[in-house]
């Protein structure tokens, strides 16, 4: 039975920086369907960076060839390096996106890591106005106050270290969370500490 032939990225480095596209794509067309070369040009333009990559469509049989050929290869002043490249950004944003569309597969009942992983998908999901939240909209939306610059901002429910719940108003504590825990001292700035006396520290 013959071997199916893939689209491969390939990675090749190592050629002379006067190399063409021509060229590379020439280099691979006894291994199989070349569908696109692309050779980074150098910041000058009028040369390559001496590196590149292949889109090919190509047998597994046959790129154990090319790899045993090229790899350390010389060619035109050049040692080639060949490698499988990873999928170039639009290509992976495409089968992220088609992956994203296809429906989820259902549970096994006896997979308990993906009832888990289920569980914890469900609980994640858009809200249904997904608008901004302004000044003027912001007695639609549950948990919104304005501050005292007239400024949306939304209220916080916290925990203190006592156990206790709470919810934090920025608009009533003008952003101070020290000052709902209590946890620090507010210090004038004439009595801030300017020097550091690494002997005193130790002492």
């Amino acid at each position: 039975m013959a071997e199916a032939a893939v689209l491969k990225r390939v990675y090749i480095g190592g050629f002379a920086h006067s190399v063409t596209a021509d060229e590379v794509s020439g280099r691979f067309k006894p291994f199989g369907q070349v569908q696109a070369v692309d050779i980074p040009a150098a910041p000058s333009g009028n040369e390559t960076r001496g590196f590149g990559y292949v889109s090919i469509s190509i047998t597994p049989a046959q790129w154990s060839r090319c790899v045993r050929a090229y790899t350390g290869a010389k060619w035109k002043g050049g040692q080639l390096r060949v490698e499988e490249a990873k999928e170039d950004y639009m290509t992976r944003l495409r089968r992220e996106w088609s992956e994203a569309l296809e429906p989820a597969k259902p549970v096994d009942p006896e997979d308990g890591k993906a009832q888990r992983r289920g569980k914890r998908a469900s609980n994640w999901q858009l809200a249904e106005d997904m608008a901004l939240v302004t000044a003027k909209n912001l007695d639609r939306y549950e948990g919104w106050t304005k501050n005292r610059y007239g400024r949306p901002v939304l209220k916080h429910k916290m925990i203190k270290p006592n156990g206790r719940r709470l919810t934090y108003d920025p608009a009533k504590h003008k952003y101070s969370v020290d000052r709902v825990f209590a946890s620090t001292d507010a210090k004038p700035s004439p009595a801030l500490q300017w020097e550091y006396d690494a002997e005193e520290a130790r002492s």
